[in-house]
């Protein structure tokens, strides 16, 4: 019927109240092992994995191939769970990967910074405010850069983000109640389907952008494709190092690919 994407802080009970939310509505629930689990059955090697997944790139790193190659796996990745319907899925951006998807609701959880502490002392037995204090904004701080670097996406603002709800003021269960019953009330069967069709479409623009930059091995700095209706458009902008930089748009039918 939907599919949820959480963004949240560090001990705002994020986890829990998506599983809550999963639970009730029957939704498979993906956390941050799974997408970790089916990036590397992908073919990414886990080291890689752990160089980038939501933390701040070194100065080299963000530069570099693999940066790239992490993105492409994680979009892929996102992409079939999205399209297995029903889910709720956990941070790793997937809330912007799916921004134009029908069906697709994205929460923002938050909770002022004394509950944050409060929550983490009990979730990792950390026995003193300040070693709790140090961990939370060490997190927000990766977040932050992470979300920077991989999709020039400022995590302070509330773009592409349907609703934040501040977990500090709402016990859990009546969060997940809410969230319950606003799907069940709200999407309909031809939001589904026009969801289906969306996520669809995003497949076939991310298996045209691997063929470009994988299989042929093109030099490319920034890639988007974009497909609607069957056509696929492309831009594209070429690295500066060996021609100017400028912007390339085709239209090819999605039976070409």
């Amino acid at each position: 019927m939907a599919i949820v994407t959480l963004t949240r802080q560090s001990g705002s009970l994020g986890d829990e109240i998506g599983m809550l939310i999963a639970r009730r509505l029957g939704y498979t629930f993906f956390d941050k092992h799974e997408i970790e689990r089916r990036i590397i059955a992908k073919g990414l090697p886990k080291e890689e994995f752990i160089k980038y997944d939501e933390r701040k790139p070194t100065f080299l790193a963000r530069y570099a191939k693999n940066r790239d190659r992490y993105l492409n796996f994680l979009s892929s990745v996102v992409l079939e769970i999205a399209k297995e319907g029903n889910c709720v899925i956990i941070g790793r951006g997937a809330f912007l990967f799916l921004r134009d998807v029908p069906n697709h609701i994205a929460l923002r959880f938050v909770a002022p910074f004394e509950e944050r502490i409060k929550h983490m002392m009990e979730l990792k037995n950390i026995e003193t405010e300040k070693a709790a204090q140090l961990l939370l904004e060490k997190s927000d701080k990766r977040k932050v850069a992470f979300y920077k670097s991989c999709f020039k996406y400022d995590l302070n603002s509330y773009d592409f983000i349907h609703a934040s709800i501040n977990t500090g003021m709402i016990h859990p269960d009546m969060v997940a109640e809410m969230v319950v019953a606003g799907i069940n009330n709200n999407i309909t069967p031809e939001i589904e389907e026009a969801g289906k069709q969306r996520v669809s479409e995003l497949i076939l623009a991310q298996e045209m952008a691997n063929k470009l930059i994988f299989e042929h091995g093109l030099h490319i700095d920034e890639l988007w494709v974009i497909v609607r209706d069957k056509t696929t458009e492309s831009q594209v902008s070429m690295p500066q190092s060996s021609a100017p930089k400028q912007s390339l748009r085709a239209n090819i039918p999605a039976t070409r690919l």
